[in-house]
């Protein structure tokens, strides 16, 4: 496949090479929009986080343990107890067998350190500290050597239903428990080395609207019923009665070629879902495409 001169994301045309040579902040850095902006105690909290967690990051250290504060762990709680309620009624059946088996609960912040030991010894996949959102193609780099990369700042309590940014509640809540499951991770861990391997631009887009639309806002078909399956819609308290219930939302049945089609706009409230039929298709799909591209998978 000849690649694009040109390619489109968010609605905007990008130079294909800033999908395959990111750049790497080493401060960090938010947005105009971000909750807690003002709040001088929070982001010195922020920026003592992100220093931490790219130390250890970089040096291969493993997920940092610290104590998290009593206003963190209040926020944790009214947050995932919340969630807890809505995922027992909408989750997929494979995300509830994963938290469960990793004892994740309302009430204390979990350690990555000790999740990313059940991952190693249940499907040899590992956490990787995360000073922010990492740029795309480094992010995948790390998701094809078997490590996930998790963030362990939480958001500013002044807006606890949103982030413009993965935080703990978004990685915990929305992706770790997936990583228990076998078929989970082998997808996953193919997506990415394929993202990795290649050096051609739209080939990469292309990989990422395809993890876009199952791993972080999936939809699963389960016993006649529809359920949440993408950690963006796990990890929100708004999107999953939106991505279920909301008339504004369009819910297709998942295919490849339509999916990898589709731009979307990670700032709002998902209008365009797809509903998988179950796991190994999915699977199956993200195999085939990569094969389709062309793209060499070690």
């Amino acid at each position: 496949m000849k690649e694009a001169p040109t390619l489109i994301q968010y609605g905007q045309a990008i130079d294909p090479k800033q999908m395959v040579a990111p750049p790497d902040a080493a401060e960090l850095e938010v947005d105009p929009g971000t909750p807690g902006l003002d709040d001088p105690e929070y982001m010195a909290r922020r920026r003592w986080i992100f220093h931490e967690c790219r130390r250890h990051r970089l040096g291969n250290l493993g997920p940092p343990v610290f104590p998290f504060t009593p206003e963190e762990t209040a926020l944790w709680r009214d947050v995932s107890r919340r969630l807890d309620e809505l995922h027992r009624k909408y989750a997929c059946d494979m995300y509830l067998a994963g938290k469960r088996e990793l004892a994740i609960t309302p009430d204390e912040v979990p350690q990555m350190r000790h999740l990313s030991d059940h991952l190693r010894a249940k499907t040899q996949t590992h956490l990787i500290p995360a000073e922010g959102s990492l740029p795309y193609r480094t992010f995948y780099e790390y998701i094809g050597n078997r490590g996930f990369p998790v963030t362990q700042f939480l958001r500013h309590p002044s807006q606890p239903e949103f982030t413009p940014e993965p935080d703990i509640i978004h990685d915990c809540l929305g992706h770790v428990p997936a990583f228990m499951t076998r078929d989970f991770a082998e997808m996953i861990t193919l997506i990415a080395r394929a993202a990795a391997a290649t050096d051609n631009g739209e080939h990469v887009l292309l990989l990422k609207r395809f993890s876009w639309f199952s791993v972080e806002f999936g939809l699963m078909a389960e016993r006649g019923q529809t359920k949440v399956f993408g950690a963006g819609i796990l990890s929100s308290i708004g999107e999953i009665p939106n991505s279920l219930f909301s008339p504004d939302v369009t819910r297709r049945p998942f295919v490849t070629d339509v999916v990898v089609a589709t731009d979307y706009d990670p700032s709002y409230m998902q209008r365009n879902l797809f509903v998988a039929p179950s796991l190994a298709f999915l699977r199956a799909e993200a195999e085939a495409l990569v094969r389709r591209l062309g793209i060499r998978v070690q």
